[in-house]
């Protein structure tokens, strides 16, 4: 059977609510300034067929990791110096093998936590491998976790390298959870996410003549800012992880430029592939939402928002929907409390960037010019 997996973007949380809006009166528009640099990689080949997708920043925002998940190497970009800085390899399989890479997050200067689907690595930067873990057996030790639960991602969210946080899921139940877990101690706290699970909404399977298309749902687990946060693309809900790590706040936002979340009522499953490109259609062309980056300049939150947009003349290959050919997009700026303050049209931007993070006060978007990395950095004012 062939098989299509669809990403549009999605994420998860729960605890006391609290709601950041701009209801006292309208919101400031931006003054947008932009500029184009690219990475300077030597006589090397940067990893750039993913766009980019796996990869961690290091809190200073000096470097950038980028990986390569086919040779097993972390290409380490140097943000101060638009250039690759180094290559580190690792072993596929045996006593220091990866396995599979999901995710990375860092852990100081010295250490990489590698996520996948059964297991959790920690790793030197000399590729040795120093601590192995499998979070459904710390869980189900704990009688936190049944049977079932999958490992959807897993971030370190200390210094130490001992604690981490995660988001897990039971497909079967449909049940999606937040965790954070102790390694040292091998405690597992599980917490409900319920605004989470409205993303199943949207989220489409179809089997047509053996051909398999999947709309997923993007949920999102991050820490930006010295916050843990989560959430989806269906709404711009988030939650925070308190700074005792026993509790998630549940924030929502009242957005003057856009809705608050999609809209809609859509069938799990399709027979049809035309169907099912109608419906990932409609809902590609609904907002969507991207996760906070923090800005240590300006002490705030930027986060982009997105329309897809389709060619309604463009031919669609087969067993495939039509897919976008551009975006319109928005941002928005929230302070470090994450009380919306600004948001406006992005105009410059016609196309969501797969990643972005700020630094030096500018606003960076990956862009891959002609089979180079390079970044639009844009200074936002209000």
């Amino acid at each position: 059977m062939k098989n299509s997996i669809y990403c549009i973007f999605f994420a998860l949380f729960f605890a006391c609510s609290g709601q950041k809006n701009g209801d006292e009166g309208p919101l400031p528009s931006l003054g947008i300034t932009m500029d184009t640099v690219a990475i300077d990689p030597g006589e090397e080949i940067l990893y750039l067929k993913r766009r980019v997708r796996v990869n961690a920043i290091s809190e200073d925002k000096k470097y950038l990791y980028n990986v390569d998940p086919l040779k097993r190497t972390i290409e380490q970009i140097n943000l101060n110096k638009l250039t690759l800085e180094k290559k580190h390899h690792f072993e596929r399989e045996g006593p220091n093998g990866t396995e599979a890479i999901w995710a990375i997050s860092l852990i100081g200067d010295d250490k990489l936590h590698i996520n996948n689907s059964t297991n959790e690595h920690v790793f030197n930067w000399q590729a040795e491998k120093l601590e192995s873990f499998n979070l459904n057996e710390i869980g189900q030790e704990s009688d936190q976790l049944e049977e079932g639960y999958q490992v959807h991602k897993t971030i370190s969210i200390a210094s130490d390298g001992k604690q981490f946080a995660s988001l897990i899921s039971d497909h079967e139940k449909k049940d999606m959870s937040f965790a954070i877990i102790n390694i040292e101690d091998r405690t597992f706290n599980k917490f409900p996410v319920p605004a989470i699970d409205k993303a199943r909404n949207f989220e489409i399977s179809s089997n047509e003549g053996g051909m398999g298309s999947t709309l997923s749902a993007s949920r999102y687990l991050i820490k930006e800012g010295g916050k843990v946060l989560l959430g989806t693309n269906v709404s711009n809900e988030l939650y925070v992880l308190d700074e005792t790590n026993d509790s998630l706040r549940h924030i929502t936002f009242n957005s003057q430029l856009n809705p608050n979340e999609k809209s809609g009522t859509y069938p799990s499953e399709v027979g049809d592939q035309s169907q099912f490109d109608s419906y990932f259609q409609k809902i590609a062309e609904d907002i969507n939402f991207m996760e906070p980056v923090w800005d240590e300049k300006k002490q705030v939150y930027y986060r982009m928002s997105f329309r897809s947009k389709f060619d309604e003349n463009a031919t669609a290959r087969e067993g495939q929907p039509f897919l976008p050919t551009g975006s319109e997009c928005y941002i928005s700026v929230l302070d470090k409390d994450l009380n919306l303050i600004a948001e406006d049209h992005f105009q410059t931007i016609d196309t969501y960037p797969n990643i972005y993070f700020a630094k030096d006060g500018k606003l960076w978007l990956f862009e891959n010019i002609e089979d180079e990395m390079g970044f639009v950095r844009i200074e936002i004012t209000w």
